[in-house]
């Protein structure tokens, strides 16, 4: 899929927070559900300057299976087959855990 969401997002559940979640599933505006993830990479010895992210389909239950069993975005996976944003295009809500913006839109 060569789409990215554009927007505010809702976030559904996150786990790995450090100044703002890392690994997240929101649901966009069209009701589709994505998962974002912005780990720690061991050999820069940093968090990532981006979000990998999937689109994982209009299904609640299903997004959550994917998300939990990090199915989509398994840990340690070859990050280049993804589609990315650059955290410099992301922002959030003020909280950092209800809401995620994409795009400087």
């Amino acid at each position: 899929m060569n789409r990215q969401p554009v927007g505010w997002l809702d976030i559904t559940v996150y786990w790995d927070f450090y100044d703002f979640p890392r690994y997240i599933l929101a649901r966009d505006g069209l009701g589709l559900y994505w998962i974002f993830e912005g780990s720690f990479d061991d050999e820069a010895d940093e968090y990532r300057d981006h979000f990998i992210m999937k689109c994982v389909g209009l299904h609640r239950d299903e997004a959550l299976r994917q998300f939990e069993g990090r199915v989509a975005i398994p840990l340690g996976v070859d990050r280049s087959g993804y589609e990315r944003v650059a955290l410099t295009e992301v922002a959030f809500d003020e909280s950092r855990r209800k809401r995620i913006r994409i795009g400087t839109a």
